[in-house]
């Protein structure tokens, strides 16, 4: 995988020494950093309420998240709230935006770690083994998630079963980011289909009959699954084994289902465990 990064050249501004040109800058420099630094308080102002939402999702749940309670924790008049989200369902969408987004920024830097230990791995992996030791990799970092990022994995749990908590227009707008945080995983699938890892997938089409990609239909079946599999550990009757053991046996079956030799998928595993020890291993 390639990645692109964009370079940005800033205007240079050349200022001369002729009064009548320089002088009228001053007032529109210390308008323009007026707003900026009001724009500042705001935005830390928001990310203190979203904090503050947090910490009553984690202790009530999302039904305990309503505009009054978050008035209460932050010593805020409710109304002044709706100067800073519009409801509730606006509320909890940036709430989900915020945790989703966190999610993304590990998942890419993992995938990052990764490809720079297989680059320096000694033997060097076949291309196939390297593909599918990633799709394990980010199996674990999954699996993990509940560990590792509670509140923000928690988070989207919750939501996935209070259907309804957020309007239509508000989870449309939650969409983008939370394909961007698939996007990880179908690279990663992608890039298994090309090494010649795992089978393509065939010809896909949604409700509108409007084909879909390969990879991207694996994407949703997959972390579906592995979210449902983790789900099982809050069941009130208890299983005899644990939702990562779960989450481990659906990917295997998952890699080996879409193509995966048994015998490649066995290195990819220990290969993929590999990696995620040595991240555990970093500062």
């Amino acid at each position: 995988m390639l990645s692109a990064t964009l370079h940005v050249t800033p205007d240079l501004a050349t200022f001369s020494d002729v009064p009548s040109e320089n002088d009228d800058l001053a007032p529109t420099l210390i308008q323009q950093s007026s707003p900026d630094r009001r724009t500042r308080k705001r935005d830390a102002r928001r990310e203190h309420l979203l904090d503050l939402a947090a910490d009553i999702v984690e202790d009530a749940g999302v039904d305990g998240l309503t505009m009054a309670a978050l008035a209460q924790a932050a010593d805020y008049a409710t109304a002044s709230l709706y100067t800073y989200f519009a409801s509730r369902s606006a509320l909890l969408a940036a709430l989900q935006q915020r945790a989703l987004l966190v999610l993304h920024d590990l998942a890419e830097q993992r995938l990052a770690q990764w490809q720079a230990a297989l680059r320096r791995a000694t033997p060097m992996p076949t291309d196939q083994v390297a593909s599918l030791a990633m799709l394990w990799a980010f199996s674990d970092l999954f699996l993990s998630a509940p560990q590792t990022h509670p509140r923000e994995f928690r988070l989207q749990q919750q939501l996935l079963v209070n259907a309804g908590a957020e309007n239509t227009a508000d989870a449309a707008g939650v969409v983008p980011v939370a394909m961007l945080v698939l996007d990880v995983p179908r690279r990663l699938l992608a890039a298994a289909i090309t090494s010649g890892a795992l089978h393509p997938q065939p010809p896909t089409s949604n409700p509108l009959e409007e084909s879909l990609e390969g990879s991207l239909v694996r994407t949703f079946a997959w972390v579906l699954g592995l979210n449902g599999a983790l789900m099982a550990d809050r069941l009130s009757t208890g299983l005899p084994t644990t939702g990562a053991a779960l989450g481990e046996v659906l990917t295997q079956g998952l890699l080996q289902g879409w193509g995966a030799s048994p015998k490649d998928s066995a290195l990819a595993r220990s290969l993929g465990q590999s990696l995620g020890q040595s991240m555990g291993r970093q500062p």
